[in-house]
């Protein structure tokens, strides 16, 4: 990557160049997005540059910056206090810093719902700012993102743990009717990762951000099968190769992971970068969203409406991403093995089954709705093209070198994960979903939005009965013990 160094403190600026080229001179150049995001600033006290950030965004000296970030302490390191002051320390020379904090309705943690949205952009407005920093994890820098689009603002990301892919592009996923749902916001100007802080982060989120990575072993191959299908054209080899810069060093960091090692750290929270600028230029979360995200945002769903604590959003992924690649070697078997039929879907049918699905969700029906009004548009695809869907699955050998090239093995993304001590099955997550909801997420994961993925491909092959989810979650179960 191309990069400057700024003096004494061996900062590096990355102006991204390197990417920006790739992207240029690619073939399908004309279907990439222009990456908005100007620098990534990394070192050793990157967060103490911040003033120089911004200057270089061109911030005049003197404005007020809304330092927007939530309750939950944040350490700077040995010896470093908390970010949070590290930050104001750090503008108060140059700017005048502002604090803006976010509070949970409860006793639990700040989510990027309506409510919590809405009170950001007002506390925002109302410092009247010339710019906004965002300090903490990926749920903070969504919120930024949303009320720096809104309110016009310059807007710098501070990130506190290497724990999600999020940090660095121009989407945000926010909790709208109860649902989780990825809504077009803006790219950061700067994402600022000081590697004495992401390593000082409770490992707990440095393995969420391993396991949200890890994602794209699995989502790449739903996002090419979704274009070999001929309901989404967007897939990009471009973007793909965005996205696996690094991937062997993201691997080998495994083992660091677990001793916190900060170079191990720096190489996860640099690898998830990419995974942020690869959404970006894709204008859509679709390299690193994929079956194993449908699941997650699931217990996600199934924890807030019974009022329960879910794991961490990576960790989810993470294991969901060992179930997504079990279920892509299940259908990729039963397609090279024999001729696969697919079937029309009754649509009655279907909508019965959303409700059934999601109505305990919420006492008025607004997530089944949701839920419905996005499948349902996949469905109506699906029945209406069901000779080209029957194309795929019979002229499946020349799509079957792609997607294995896309994949890793449900035993590689799993002893990853198990190398990091993070958790690679359910039972291992914390806290675990309750009985029965990993099974009811697989189960109903494609139901919730209009993506089509491996698991809507094995619904109209008639391959994801409860037999086979079952099959899928007790095979998961056994590996690496």
């Amino acid at each position: 990557m191309s990069t400057e160094l700024s003096g004494e403190q061996d900062i590096t600026i990355d102006t991204l160049d390197d990417i920006r080229a790739i992207a240029r001179d690619a073939p399908d150049a004309a279907g990439l997005n222009p990456i908005g995001l100007r620098e990534v600033v990394r070192g050793a006290a990157a967060a103490r540059t911040l003033a120089d950030v911004l200057r270089r965004l061109g911030v005049p000296g003197g404005s007020i910056v809304a330092v927007l970030t939530d309750p939950v302490p944040k350490s700077a390191g040995p010896g470093g206090g908390d970010v949070v002051d590290v930050v104001h320390d750090a503008l108060a020379p140059r700017y005048r810093p502002v604090p803006v904090r976010l509070h949970p309705a409860g006793a639990g943690i700040v989510h990027a719902d309506e409510r919590t949205v809405e009170d950001a952009v007002a506390g925002v407005k109302a410092v009247v700012p010339g710019s906004l920093v965002s300090v903490g994890s990926g749920t903070m820098a969504d919120i930024g993102k949303v009320a720096a689009h809104r309110l016009g603002l310059v807007h710098v990301v501070v990130q506190t743990a290497a724990s999600v892919n999020g940090f660095a592009d121009d989407q945000s996923v926010l909790l709208l009717n109860g649902t989780k749902r990825t809504t077009p916001s803006r790219w950061p100007e700067a994402v600022v990762i000081d590697s004495g802080i992401v390593a000082a982060a409770p490992r707990a989120m440095t393995g969420s951000g391993l396991g949200d990575q890890l994602s794209m072993f699995t989502a790449a191959a739903d996002w090419y099968l979704g274009a070999a299908a001929g309901f989404d054209a967007s897939y990009s080899p471009t973007v793909v190769r965005v996205l696996r810069q690094g991937t062997t060093e993201l691997l080998g960091a495994a083992e660091g992971l677990r001793r916190d090692d900060p170079d191990a750290v720096v190489a996860l929270a640099a690898s998830l970068t990419r995974g942020g600028l690869a959404m970006g230029l894709a204008g859509r979360t679709s390299p690193s969203s994929g079956a194993e995200h449908t699941i997650s945002h699931l217990l996600d769903m199934h924890a807030g409406a019974h009022d329960t604590a879910a794991a961490s959003h990576g960790s989810q992924v993470g294991v969901a991403s060992v179930v997504a690649a079990a279920i892509w070697h299940r259908v990729r078997a039963r397609l090279t093995g024999s001729r696969v039929v697919v079937r029309p879907l009754d649509e009655e049918q279907l909508r019965q089954r959303v409700s059934a699905a999601f109505a305990p969700l919420d006492e008025d029906g607004a997530t089944a709705r949701e839920c419905w009004t996005a499948y349902r548009r996949k469905l109506t695809w699906i029945n209406a093209h069901q000779d080209r869907l029957q194309r795929l699955c019979d002229d499946w050998g020349s799509h079957d070198p792609v997607a294995a090239d896309l994949l890793a093995a449900p035993e590689t993304i799993a002893g990853t994960l198990r190398t990091a001590g993070a958790a690679s099955r359910f039972g291992e997550l914390e806290p675990a979903p309750e009985p029965g909801t990993a099974g009811w997420a697989a189960a109903n994961c494609h139901l919730m939005r209009d993506r089509f993925t491996v698991v809507d491909l094995a619904e109209i092959a008639g391959l994801w009965t409860g037999e086979d989810v079952a099959d899928v979650l007790h095979g998961t179960q056994r590996l690496l013990q």
